[in-house]
């Protein structure tokens, strides 16, 4: 099993910080955490004198360490009046944490989340990464949206007026009448002789048909 992770009470404060001196307070100085440099509310690397920022506790106790070993290390004279090395320490450990301490204000602390062991941590994150799937899953599988029915609208049709088509000829057209045309020989002899036509009963409808259109 994992160990547990150990936090520091502070982890969770939120201090103000203020640059007390007359000075900017640049990153060549010391305004870094972990080798990257703080911004001001100017948008510039550093903090300018009279300055203050709210900051994360460890932030602000790191930048407030530095600014106060600049400051004491202007103070503090290096030389006597004949410019020999006094050979006097430039600060003390009290003096430094002072210093420090002028810089800083307590503001308040965050809520500071539940202790969590890696394992738990872990398994958490399983299952937030599950969450998601199933999402996805949810979002592949979801039937597609009905279609939307548009009615038709209703439209009125008027009566119209119809007008009927004569299929007779006027009186003074006539129609052309075209050869009769018979069924079979039978009809072609019973018209020989409705006409009166003399004929051999023997020959072929087609020939006894010629004896009618000739006559």
């Amino acid at each position: 099993m994992l160990n547990p992770i150990v936090s520091d009470p502070n982890d969770f404060k939120v201090v103000d910080f203020t640059n007390k001196t007359d000075f900017t307070f640049t990153p060549e100085m010391g305004c870094m955490f972990d080798g990257r440099p703080i911004f001001g509310i100017t948008g510039a690397p550093g903090i300018n004198g009279g300055e203050s920022m709210k900051l994360p506790y460890h932030v602000g106790q790191r930048l407030a360490i530095n600014l106060a070993k600049v400051a004491m290390t202007r103070q503090a004279p290096t030389l006597d009046p004949v410019g020999i090395p006094t050979g006097v320490p430039l600060w003390d450990t009290v003096k430094l944490d002072s210093l420090k301490n002028s810089y800083l204000t307590d503001l308040y602390t965050q809520e500071k989340p539940i202790a969590q062991t890696e394992t738990e941590r872990l398994m958490k994150q399983v299952e937030e990464l599950n969450k998601l799937v199933v999402g996805m899953a949810d979002k592949i599988g979801q039937p597609a949206p009905a279609p939307v029915v548009v009615e038709p609208v209703a439209t009125v049709v008027e009566p119209s007026v119809v007008v009927p088509v004569e299929t007779t000829p006027p009186n003074d057209v006539v129609p052309p009448v075209g050869p009769r045309v018979y069924q079979d020989k039978k009809e072609v002899i019973d018209e020989l002789e409705r006409r009166k036509i003399s004929h051999d009963k023997r020959k072929s409808k087609e020939f006894l048909e010629k004896l009618l259109a000739n006559s």
